[in-house]
């Protein structure tokens, strides 16, 4: 069976019923923490009259024989921390092997909040806040509903991601099975209840569904693409590829080419120059039919020094990129965005950084590559290389009028590109 989720096409299997978070009749747990008998167990566990109390450096093990089928289950916790220390860790959940299973966590927590990661297939799918505070009851639910993963706190959304978790035959581990050594571990919690639901139930939000769902995620190994909001028109589509500067001119980029183009964004780095990752960046290229691709390696590049990486080294990764985005893309026009100037620390900035030649050398070999592939280019080092007052003074990033100049000269060259109607 095929369905449209997000906008993307994909090969789905339907679970069989779907149930609110406010349903009246209970679904029945294949796994209960009240009553089921772990798989294993590291460190203190104390489990009384169904709740489990255990501090940072304790594990329990659900057997993996809980979650049937890896496109289908969900996973519902109540817990309650006795502190939330500053800088402090916890693992949800962790059925990792290698590059298959699911991970969620919470690290370095405190009173600016703390990142919630879901990691699908070795794979780190983005980020939302972690919601809790000491001696509070927090709520937590993983759901996997047809290839969607979502998280949701306290009966509120996170990012959707229309993923396939790769099933293994591991436990799923509740809590840390090893230190870390650059943070402490959270000193106690309680979990009141954890429950696991098999492919016969799904959960949603009152009056949320797969069809109300408004953002999202499509990835696979290696690569993930945020999808635009849905839209009833029938608009060209256009992919940029970039790292943190695309995060920075992205919102503006969109906010141009509304009602012009639907925008889908993938934030990655080719970090070596050896293993290409040819089919991650064709199943990003195929995730809609592209008209336009944007694409830049961007300054994570700036190890890529004379005495470490050839320049044909340099030239081969943007080659290899080239050619997976056509073989993905067919149909798409290709369009380079020059790195933009590695930049001197501090405010005012005065000048380049000692990093930036190797900018420029990149940029030289970019040039020459693009020419003799037929590449369309945007020259954002010239954009931006006389404009310092408009550096964010870290030597990367920039201020939001220099986002802003970016995005227009990339709705310029786009514009350009599309097909007219």
């Amino acid at each position: 069976m095929k369905a449209w989720i997000f906008g993307v096409c994909a090969t789905v299997v339907t679970c069989a019923v779907t149930v609110t978070a406010e349903s009246a009749k209970a679904p029945v747990p294949i796994w209960d923490l009240a009553k089921d008998a772990f798989a294993a167990t590291t460190g203190r566990i104390e489990r009384v009259d169904g709740r489990v109390t255990m501090d940072g450096s304790s594990a329990f093990a659900i057997p993996s024989s809980a979650i049937p089928d890896a496109s289908c289950f969900t996973v519902a916790m109540e817990i309650r921390f006795h502190a939330v220390e500053e800088r402090s860790t916890l693992q949800l959940l962790d059925q990792r092997v290698s590059d298959t299973g699911f991970a969620v966590s919470a690290t370095k927590w405190g009173a600016v909040g703390s990142p919630l990661a879901t990691t699908v297939n070795g794979i780190s799918y983005g980020q939302n806040s972690f919601r809790a505070s000491s001696n509070q009851v927090w709520q937590f639910v993983f759901a996997v509903r047809d290839g969607v993963v979502a998280p949701y706190q306290n009966k509120a959304a996170g990012p959707q991601y229309l993923l396939r978790v790769t099933p293994n035959l591991a436990p799923i581990w509740v809590g840390r099975t090893q230190a870390r050594k650059d943070m402490q571990a959270i000193s106690g919690y309680e979990i009141l209840s954890l429950k696991v639901y098999g492919p016969d139930y799904k959960y949603y939000l009152p009056g949320e569904s797969a069809d109300t769902l408004k953002n999202g995620y499509v990835g696979g190994q290696g690569w993930l693409v945020r999808l635009p909001g849905k839209t009833d028109k029938t608009l060209p589509r256009i992919l940029y590829y970039g790292d943190s500067i695309s995060m920075g001119y992205g919102g503006r980029f969109d906010a141009l080419m509304k009602d012009k183009a639907t925008c889908y964004h993938w934030c990655h780095f080719v970090g070596g120059v050896d293993g290409f990752p040819t089919a991650a960046f064709e199943a990003a290229a195929g995730v809609a039919p592209f008209d336009v691709i944007v694409f830049n390696n961007g300054l994570h590049s700036l190890s890529w020094s004379p005495e470490k990486v050839t320049d044909a080294q340099i030239e081969a990764v943007l080659r290899n990129m080239i050619k997976a985005f056509r073989k993905g893309a067919p149909k798409a026009k290709l369009v380079w965005a020059a790195t933009t100037p590695q930049t001197a620390k501090g405010r005012p900035v005065t000048g380049m950084g000692e990093l930036n030649p190797v900018v420029i050398r990149i940029n030289t070999l970019a040039e020459k590559v693009m020419k003799e592939e037929g590449v369309e280019s945007v020259d954002l080092y010239a954009l931006l290389k006389d404009r310092l007052d408009l550096a964010a003074g870290d030597q990367y990033h920039w201020t939001g009028d220099a986002y802003q100049l970016i995005a227009e000269a990339l709705q310029k060259k786009c514009r350009a590109l599309l097909p007219q109607k």
